[in-house]
């Protein structure tokens, strides 16, 4: 890539612009349902993004570049182009140019329009994407493992890539113990080893960018798993200590507890009382855990108490899918909203299409983004995913779906994992990256991009209701997201069935890039009204793409359903979080 100018000579060097060449995986076999329009079938999917030199060693060490491609075969390069936030707005034109053996270099016309907006650095969105940094060492390190100090400078990257991508661990926690003198009373608490894990994801210092998670779950005092050694009033003591902890910290209104993974599928009503049961204990010595228990399942009234969090899986919204038992939707979350709770989502192997998920074998890139969309349109303010490696068989680059854990019906292709593992010489027998791919940390994939860019578009529409444009943009998005997907069986005249004629969401990208622009466009407006149009001007361009099909459902929120957003404008763009832009290759 050359750097990009514009007219008036303003630069964004090419040392913005980071250059991966795709890499195609042999998926033999499909995800299970399929839908027309929505098809899951085997065959070769771009996801792992092999950089062209190792980020991680000086000297700019080969990797993704470069390659062979066979005769009549085909090859893609996917560029990042990260735009600082010193870019002064406006068109700018580069080169990418393409060399080849025995061949004159093919150059190719690139321009970027830069709007007069920052995407923030700093999260407004809660975000828990899965981690665990054990299992690198079973891929980085040779037969015996790395050092110690080599194995966290890795996991460590990982760490990075994911906060690269505007996704935040789901868990920040660190050692501590409780001690109780004869009587039962707990004993003053060491805080040093707990602090001093936790802190740096907090306050930044992990980071390049200084930026901490917005939103962590803290690993201690679970409702659901049980008070382990602990009598009920030795652990209400500690679970009270804990809270009043963090909150001298500063750092109480980032957290939440996960309590057992989804209760509905693990244990029912057993778990639900004794759900209930500990959610009291917390509140025992103290009201500080009021609302901080996030639930993965839909509202159920047994757990009120404590509960801050809803976050079901997409399919548990509505009865869209559950068509047989309804599901609580916008009506319900609405109340809960009104009382301070919160609504997120997630999604995993329940995402049968035409549910847009994580799938590596579908045919619709931009699957991950449009969720995010949706995600914000339902007016929730947070997104789960229970893992980003959870490395099938741990052969990760080669097996995709886990059928002895999650069956034939619900094994997805790439279900619990975004990255790749960079390298071959660990203790796994040698599974892991191809041979030509060697680098001590992670190769991240083409659906961490699109999940990017939906936060990303996520943190724009945030904007734009901070700038009074939340019906504007909700009008927008509207044309392309109706709702997150339907019931797999195919009948246009059924209740409750999927329908071709009926999309739940655009299957038009151009469609989805005209709606980001036209929002976009609006927010530059109200920030800098003297320099810009109103796009909702009279005259102004309706736009050209295709919306999404409507039927009876359509798709329209109250506008007083839920809180509003307090996100502001703020400056931010360097590298790891960028400006607004389009990019166009001619």
């Amino acid at each position: 890539m050359s750097d990009f100018a514009s007219s008036d000579g303003a630069i964004i060097s090419a040392s913005n612009a980071r250059l991966y060449r795709e890499h195609f995986l042999d998926v033999p076999t499909a995800s299970p349902v399929a839908v027309p329009l929505h098809e899951r079938r085997a065959g070769t999917y771009p996801d792992p993004l092999v950089p062209f030199f190792d980020p991680y060693s000086p000297g700019n060490v080969p990797v993704g570049a470069p390659f062979d491609v066979e005769p009549g075969g085909l090859a893609v390069v996917f560029v990042d182009v990260y735009v600082p936030a010193s870019a002064v707005p406006g068109r700018y034109s580069g080169t990418a140019t393409v060399t080849a053996e025995g061949r004159d270099p093919a150059a190719i016309p690139v321009n970027l329009d830069v709007w007069e907006i920052d995407i923030p650095n700093e999260r407004t969105i809660g975000t828990a994407f899965g981690f665990s940094g054990g299992r690198t060492s079973r891929f980085h390190g040779g037969p015996e493992g790395a050092a110690a100090a080599d194995i966290d400078a890795i996991r460590a990257r990982y760490f990075e890539a994911l906060h690269e991508h505007r996704m935040d661990p789901t868990t920040v926690s660190g050692p501590v113990n409780f001690t109780f003198d004869a009587g039962g009373n707990l004993e003053p608490v060491d805080w040093s080893a707990y602090d001093a894990a936790v802190a740096p994801f907090l306050d930044g210092t992990k980071f390049a960018d200084g930026v901490g998670v917005a939103r962590f779950n803290v690993d201690h005092f679970r409702p659901g798993h049980g008070l382990g050694s602990m009598t009920e009033d030795q652990w209400a003591q500690a679970a009270a200590a804990f809270a009043e902890h963090l909150n001298e910290k500063g750092w109480w209104d980032r957290s939440y507890v996960y309590g057992i993974d989804e209760p509905w599928l693990n244990g029912g009503d057993k778990v639900y009382e004794q759900m209930a049961r500990e959610q009291a204990l917390l509140a025992r010595y103290t009201d500080l855990w009021d609302g901080h228990v996030l639930v993965t399942g839909p509202f159920d009234p047994r757990i009120t108490g404590g509960v801050g969090i809803w976050c079901p899986v997409t399919p548990m919204f509505e009865d869209w899918f559950y068509n047989d038992e309804r599901k609580p939707g916008r009506a319900e979350y609405a109340e809960r909203m009104a009382l301070g709770e919160e609504l997120w989502f997630y999604v995993c192997n329940a995402n049968t299409p035409p549910y847009a998920g994580y799938d590596i074998d579908t045919t619709i890139g931009y699957e991950p983004r449009i969720v995010k969309w949706g995600t914000w349109f339902e007016r929730a303010t947070g997104f789960l995913f229970w893992s980003v490696d959870y490395w099938v068989e741990n052969d990760p680059w080669k097996v995709f779906r886990d059928v002895p854990q999650f069956s034939e019906f619900g094994a997805r292709n790439g279900d619990g994992f975004l990255f790749y593992p960079g390298n071959h010489d660990g203790t796994e027998g040698g599974k892991g990256s191809p041979p030509e791919v060697a680098i001590d940390g992670p190769i991240v994939s083409y659906r961490m991009k699109q999940i990017r860019d939906g936060f990303e578009d996520w943190e724009l529409f945030r904007m734009a209701e901070s700038l009074g444009a939340g019906d504007f943009a909700r009008q927008q998005v509207g044309r392309a997201y109706r709702r997150f997907g339907d019931f797999f069986a195919v009948d246009c005249d059924a209740r409750g069935s999927y329908c071709p004629d009926r999309q739940p969401w655009t299957l038009d990208e151009s469609l989805l890039l005209e709606v980001r622009e036209k929002i976009a466009l609006k927010v530059q407006y109200l920030l800098h009204p003297d320099r810009y149009d109103d796009p909702e001007a009279p005259g102004a361009d309706a736009g050209s793409g295709t919306d999404a099909a409507t039927g009876p459902d359509t798709g329209t929120v109250p506008a007083d359903a839920g809180g509003t957003a307090d996100a502001a404008p703020a400056t931010s763009g360097e590298p790891g979080g960028c400006g607004c832009s389009t990019l166009s290759i001619e």
